[in-house]
């Protein structure tokens, strides 16, 4: 996180019962992860919510992230679906094979990508922080996770309905362009690291063996 980085207030923070991780409002977990519609953010319908978030999101640090893969106009449609969420250190976000049916932008906090090995541990494959993408698979058919989460250490998040987003990139092709192509650069790049990650921990003789 960079020094000169400010939090900003939490509008969106549920003042109800404690969620199933013992933190106000923490979201409920199923079995590939948290339950959409729950934890912070829920009634999100709030006047002027989306200027704090629209502000903190534009004074962020620039770092290769939604901040500079999107046009403004864009990224600025994009964070009106945007619901502030927080999961405690250890939490697991999504497993292989699960439904992807929403994607996060990391505000504060790390998580960590796994991917499942027949027969071995779950192999490391990138940890993820301020402003990147966790996320990937809502936007491809099927719609089922490729790799898993963890978060590593307490997390904050902007969290994104994947089914609102799909929708909207469809009724604005322009939208659905910046989008895919966002989301396509994190995937190659995503699929060079597990590549790269798996050969050096396979491979006879690591990732410099073989091209």
């Amino acid at each position: 996180m960079s020094p000169d980085y400010i939090e900003p207030p939490d509008p969106f923070r549920h003042r109800g019962p404690k969620g199933s991780h013992g933190v106000p409002g923490g979201p409920a977990m199923g079995p590939d992860g948290p339950s959409p519609g729950t934890g912070h953010g829920s009634t999100l319908e709030v006047a002027g919510s989306y200027a704090l978030i629209r502000r903190h999101v534009m004074n962020a640090p620039a770092t290769a992230g939604m901040l500079q893969a999107l046009p403004a106009e864009h990224r600025h449609r994009l964070m009106r679906f945007a619901r502030e969420v927080s999961f405690p250190q250890d939490t697991r976000l999504f497993n292989e094979g699960g439904r992807a049916d929403r994607f996060w932008i990391i505000r504060t906090g790390t998580v960590a990508l796994d991917m499942h090995v027949p027969g071995r541990r779950a192999a490391l494959i990138e940890t993820l922080g301020h402003n990147e993408l966790l996320g990937w698979s809502w936007l491809f058919a099927p719609h089922a996770w490729h790799l898993g989460a963890t978060a590593t250490s307490p997390v904050r998040a902007y969290e994104f309905d994947a089914t609102a987003i799909r929708s909207m990139c469809q009724d604005d092709p322009a939208l659905g362009a910046s989008v895919a192509q966002w989301v396509g650069d994190v995937l190659a790049h995503r699929l060079r690291s597990a590549r790269t990650r798996l050969l050096d921990l396979y491979a006879p003789y690591g990732s410099g063996g073989l091209r």
